[in-house]
């Protein structure tokens, strides 16, 4: 197999034959395609994870494998293969002899194991994706470029985000921004982070409609932005229904439950609590359904029925536990924490969710990482500003 060495500082690839200099875009389309070996995109699907928001020519991505082709085979790099009528992948072959699984080498166990993902992923079953990850060596099948780094941010791991070199910061930018929607007691806008983000195209296509069609929303209600949340999640039911972003749906109607406990209190959201309740009947995800327990727990607490919302708070807690994604139980507790704040300060309440916050904190690292995640964030967009 043909392994390369990328260096995100110089813009270099080394092989054990030699090293070539890149263009910044050649670099972006060639760790793209080494990170998603023998996985074939089309120039539109390149174009949208490489070129993101900008606006190309037909042939910038045929030009640029052009040119990579003939870099990589200075240095006896693997070979970019045109598929016809489909377009591009990056062939990472292992030999026969390699002692490796032919599952490897095999499209169909690659997409399988990928739809595989994909649906844990919708369900919100996090420990269900890592046990599968932690058996991929045995059931022969490599993670996707996206995976790889969501598998991460599941467990919750922002160190790893701040210091690997498995992906360019270009790549990480969008999970980083998240987790700096979780840390607390920071001086700066994080609604105003992530808007300037979104005003220079720094994310992903993906990531970029997500922040701007949901996640946003919560830095506005917890900065005071009542009108500008609403604003965000009605646009967001606009574009989920016409764009048939069925993922959506129910994370819109949570972070409304959110933004309306933050601003009426718990009498004016409880109609908003009932239609994310009909919503989860349905479709009863595991990792929104703990996200919605939590906030009704919270509304319970806030309307005088202390043991009802005892109960559903810590039903909520169980859930997250046995889902496995630890960032959305942050969010959820840091939501818990900011309703509280607004409506009982400094009751009991709320000096015991704050102290769970803060024990999550410290026990997965990130207490005395806000400001280096913020210099990481402001860095690489003020590098953006730059070029």
């Amino acid at each position: 197999m043909s392994g390369l060495t990328f260096d995100d500082g110089r813009l270099t690839v080394e092989s054990a034959v030699g090293q070539i200099g890149l263009l910044a875009k050649e670099y972006a389309l060639l760790h793209f395609l080494y990170l998603n070996a023998n996985i074939v995109f089309s120039r539109d699907q390149l174009l949208e994870r490489v070129w993101t928001g900008e606006y190309p020519v037909d042939r910038t991505v045929d030009d640029h494998v052009y040119r990579l082709r003939k870099k990589l085979k200075t240095i006896g790099g693997p070979t970019i293969e045109t598929i016809r009528g489909v377009g591009y992948a990056l062939s990472l072959r292992p030999s026969a002899s390699d002692g490796r699984e032919p599952s490897l080498r095999d499209p169909a166990v690659q997409e399988a194991m990928s739809g595989v993902f994909a649906r844990y992923h919708r369900l919100g079953q996090g420990r269900a994706m890592l046990a599968l990850a932690g058996q991929r060596e045995t059931l022969g099948f490599e993670l996707d470029s996206f995976y790889r780094l969501y598998l991460h941010f599941i467990a919750g791991d922002l160190r790893w985000f701040l210091e690997t070199n498995e992906a360019p910061i270009g790549e990480r930018i969008y999970w980083l921004l998240l987790f700096d929607m979780f840390v607390t007691d920071t001086p700066w806008s994080k609604a105003g982070l992530c808007e300037r983000a979104l005003r220079l195209k720094a994310l992903p296509a993906d990531g970029h409609r997500e922040m701007e069609l949901l996640n946003i929303a919560d830095l506005y209600a917890a900065e005071g932005r009542t009108a500008e949340a609403l604003e965000t999640l009605e646009k967001g039911r606009q574009a989920a229904a016409e764009q048939k972003l069925d993922g959506f749906v129910i994370p819109i109607e949570i972070s409304e439950l959110y933004v309306r406990l933050m601003e009426d209190g718990p009498e004016a959201s409880e109609m908003q609590s009932l239609r994310a309740a009909k919503l989860l009947e349905a479709e009863p995800y595991m990792r929104e359904l703990a996200g919605y327990r939590m906030l009704e727990g919270t509304r319970l607490l806030l309307a005088g029925s202390i043991s009802a919302g005892e109960a559903l708070l810590g039903e909520g807690l169980d859930t997250f536990e046995r889902s496995g994604f630890v960032p959305h139980r942050l969010l959820a507790l840091l939501r818990i924490c900011d309703v509280l704040r607004r409506h009982m300060p400094g009751s009991s309440a709320e000096r015991k969710y704050s102290a769970k916050l803060a024990t999550e904190y410290n026990r997965l690292g990130i207490a005395g990482l806000e400001h280096r995640l913020r210099e990481t964030i402001e860095g690489y967009l003020d590098n953006l500003e730059r070029t």
